[in-house]
């Protein structure tokens, strides 16, 4: 026997709406993500100066940290992880890849003192400025009064 069924073109557009948006919301396997840049910052405290990078899901051994010709430089890498098969994504947005970031120190910097810390993610590279750099108070005299 046949039911007769009262079509409603209203949820008929609505089922269509609702199809649509979420086609448009499911995440692709794998996104195009933007090249690996971690947040940089620096700052001088107890006469060293101090840069911090924001590296989350890198290894200590993934680090590379140089100075030449009062230069540093920090390379570092974040790899995928290589337990996940490519075709088992359902979606990602981590950016992976290499990343360089090289920058001007002040003349005297001893390369030697140049200390590195790796804690929760994010890596600081201390930096003992030279006394030549540090800032130096200088006291205000009163001029002596010039005779006319």
């Amino acid at each position: 026997m046949f039911a007769l069924v009262r079509r409603n073109p209203i949820n008929e557009v609505l089922e269509e709406f609702d199809n649509l948006f979420h086609r448009s919301w499911v995440w692709p396997a794998r996104q195009d993500t933007p090249e690996f840049a971690p947040g940089v910052e620096a700052y001088t405290k107890n006469d060293q100066l101090v840069y911090r990078f924001a590296i989350p899901g890198v290894d200590a051994k993934d680090v590379d940290i140089s100075t030449a010709n009062n230069r540093l430089t920090v390379k570092v890498e974040r790899k995928a992880p290589s337990d996940v098969k490519e075709g088992d994504w359902h979606f990602q947005s981590f950016s992976y890849g290499k990343f360089e970031h090289t920058v001007s120190l002040p003349r005297g910097i001893d390369a030697d003192a140049v200390s590195a810390g790796f804690k929760n993610g994010v890596l600081e590279v201390s930096v003992p400025l030279p006394k030549a750099t540090l800032p130096k108070k200088i006291e205000v005299k009163e001029l002596a009064e010039v005779n006319r």
